[in-house]
């Protein structure tokens, strides 16, 4: 059997080929050994920040700190908002032990009358 179909243009073989390629084996290479961190320490010396960037960075804190607490002083401290209590709802002829047909004609509700 022919490796390559007669019907088959040669781009089309070309990929197939390159693709066989791409999933050969390498050698393993070797690999380079990561430097210890206190080696990046040394090479990367620390920069502080400005005093002015310093002092946005506090002031923005502070401003976070504020909204918080005052966010959870709103919580604690409602007033007002409550909603009023709920008068326990009217029972029924049912939980009273009457189904609706034993009631008596003047309690049943009346249809449209003509």
């Amino acid at each position: 059997m022919p490796s390559q179909p007669r019907n088959m243009p040669e781009q089309e073989h070309s990929i197939k080929v390159r693709s066989n390629e791409m999933f050969i084996a390498d050698a393993p290479t070797e690999v380079s050994r990561t430097r210890p961190f206190p080696e990046y320490l040394r090479e990367t010396p620390a920069q502080p920040l400005s005093a002015g960037i310093r002092a946005i960075i506090w002031t923005l804190g502070i401003i976070v700190a504020l909204l918080f607490v005052t966010a959870l002083w709103r919580v604690v401290n409602r007033h007002g908002t409550r909603p009023a209590a709920r008068k326990p709802a009217a029972r029924s002829a049912w939980e009273h032990g009457q189904s609706p047909a034993h009631r008596p004609a003047a309690a049943r509700p009346r249809a449209f009358s003509t």
